[in-house]
């Protein structure tokens, strides 16, 4: 029923028509709480060279739930729309969506777990893209254990499949690890990258990376940069790491205060050689405080080169975006303006997700 909620030019349709109409552009998907109707809208905004945005455009908006929904990577013209704790919320589908034509189609949901005889845990959505086989899949990873439960405890991880595109349906992953150990697949990752046909999450501790391959379904773990977690045990550091993809690497990001006057760096370690674990480690150095200015956060690279750095969160309106320049080492902050008052009006939390769609930079392999 929620769906009927979209706008007229939303409409669901054959997936074939969902992978149309690609745009020539880069652009914005900007996500935003309205707590006086609790619905979330959704924005599109395009950015304009050199290093400016345009006028957001308003593209539609569903009731929100708790949290939102949460926008995936951008494949192939669309994304892949989900709650962040889905399917606890039995009643919210999986919408993929195409931001140039506005155009949807809603999945299946995953059939539950029997609750007479399992206790899910944890739940975490996954969306990727295999190059090779020209297939989108969503990959359903949960944490469940036993009713009755067993001494010593055993957590388990099940997995479905969904291929997106006709005769859909959910299916289980036979190559799933014995009962998990937390350390190396566990609860963790709440996000995830597709990078070179895999999807990839870090672990509960941050000791190494998963990566579910789309083509064979198999997991594997890639290791840590050998100094990673050497260079990355100062007193005053946060736990921060995450993943990202920049200019079509799988990029590992932690930040780093040091120095007597505690500058603040971002560390990136690019995974330049994918098959045989090649890291190399990139420095950016912030000249303002990161903590006071949002934690601005690498989300892509745009086909100019440069990084674009989100904050985590928005502290002062308007919002706002980094630019930042990898050979000259410089940034350029950009205001969003043009978003109605409530969107800032509500406080800091009402932008829930700002994504980046359309041509950005070339996505190799690494």
């Amino acid at each position: 029923m929620w769906l009927m909620r979209l706008r007229s030019g939303c409409r669901s349709l054959h997936f074939r028509q969902l992978c149309t109409f690609k745009s020539d552009n880069t652009n914005l998907l900007i996500s935003a709480i309205n707590k006086d109707t609790c619905h979330q809208q959704f924005f599109s905004i395009p950015l304009i060279k050199p290093l400016s945005v345009g006028s957001p455009t308003p593209l539609f908006s569903l009731p929100s739930h708790s949290f939102g929904l949460t926008s995936s990577q951008y494949f192939n013209s669309f994304f892949l729309l989900h709650h962040p704790e889905y399917p606890h919320y039995n009643d919210i589908h999986l919408l993929t969506y195409n931001p140039t034509t506005q155009q949807s189609l809603t999945l299946p949901l995953d059939p539950p777990l029997p609750t007479t005889t399992t206790i899910t845990w944890e739940v975490r959505t996954h969306f990727g893209f295999d190059p090779s086989t020209k297939l989108h899949k969503v990959l359903r990873v949960k944490w469940t254990e036993s009713i009755p439960q067993s001494i010593p405890r055993v957590i388990n991880m099940v997995c479905t499949v969904l291929t997106i595109g006709s005769n859909m349906s959910w299916r289980e992953v036979n190559h799933v690890p014995p009962p998990v150990d937390s350390t190396k697949c566990g609860i963790g990752g709440k996000s995830s990258v597709c990078v070179n046909g895999a999807i990839h999450w870090l672990t509960q501790y941050g000791d190494s990376i998963v990566a579910f391959d789309l083509k064979d379904e198999n997991f594997r773990l890639i290791p840590l940069p050998h100094d990673f977690k050497k260079k990355n045990s100062a007193s005053f550091r946060l736990e921060f790491e995450r993943l990202v993809e920049l200019d079509g690497c799988l990029a590992l990001v932690a930040d780093v205060y040091s120095g007597v006057e505690a500058d603040c760096m971002l560390q990136l370690w690019i995974l330049k050689d994918y098959h045989n674990h090649v890291w190399v480690m990139k420095t950016i150095l912030f000249p303002f405080e990161w903590s006071d200015c949002g934690q601005p956060v690498p989300i892509g690279t745009i086909p100019t080169g440069e990084i674009l750095l989100k904050p985590l969160s928005l502290s002062k309106s308007p919002a706002w975006l980094l630019f930042y320049n990898t050979e000259g080492h410089c940034f350029k902050k950009v205001e969003i303006i043009g978003l109605p008052e409530w969107v800032y009006s509500g406080g800091p939390q009402n932008i829930r997700s700002i994504s980046l769609y359309g041509r950005t930079s070339e996505r190799g392999s690494c």
